[in-house]
């Protein structure tokens, strides 16, 4: 391997430890002590370091958003592939998004982080609703896959997205027994019981 070949695969592999420091700060301190100091301290990484992957701390919301994205996808991905029916799909999808194990918390606050935000900034704001009607359509797959016999609607995606985002943002937040993985269980089954019981015109 030659010697920029090496630079930069140890680059590609900074990156990846600044993000997971990202995360690790976001969860366990919150988005106030998000910093670029505090990410070099948690990730042993120089300040110049994350200074150069992630020059703002709103490139480091992005960089983690991201990073939870890919790490979500790749984990639904590996889940659905051995699931058979399209109902059982649906549901893994749903269990996924709504953060209902405690593996999936420290997803949950980045979303929560990126999610706030995205309120306040336009740019962050263009990715977060791109996300989001990316997701709502996914849903929206699996919906009409799962209830074949239910008129599915475009609604019908955007309300158990809107459940399942605040199941997530309250286990986030949280962290409490009000919002148990069993609890969350049970709200997901209250949202598509009427979808999959509706009869198509």
């Amino acid at each position: 391997m030659s010697a920029r070949g090496t630079s930069v695969a140890g680059r590609r592999g900074s990156r990846e430890i600044i993000l997971d420091a990202v995360v690790t700060v976001l969860a366990s301190r919150g988005s106030d002590a998000l910093s670029i100091r505090n990410v070099a301290a948690q990730a042993g990484v120089s300040v110049g370091s994350v200074q150069h992957n992630f020059p703002t701390r709103d490139a480091l919301v992005v960089g983690a958003m991201t990073a939870v994205n890919d790490r979500f996808r790749a984990r639904v991905r590996a889940l659905l592939e051995h699931e058979e029916s399209a109902e059982a799909r649906l549901r893994v999808f749903c269990s996924e998004i709504s953060c209902v194990t405690d593996a999936g918390l420290a997803d949950a606050v980045v979303w929560t982080s990126f999610a706030a935000r995205a309120s306040t900034d336009e740019d962050i704001r263009a990715i977060h609703a791109s996300d989001w009607a990316r997701t709502e359509d996914v849903l929206l797959r699996l919906l009409t896959d799962a209830f074949p016999d239910s008129s599915v609607t475009a609604d019908d995606a955007a309300l158990v997205l809107a459940v399942t985002d605040g199941i997530a943002v309250a286990r986030a937040a949280e962290q409490s027994d009000r919002m148990t993985t069993e609890r969350a269980l049970r709200l997901i089954d209250a949202t598509l019981a009427p979808i999959a019981a509706r009869a198509r015109p």
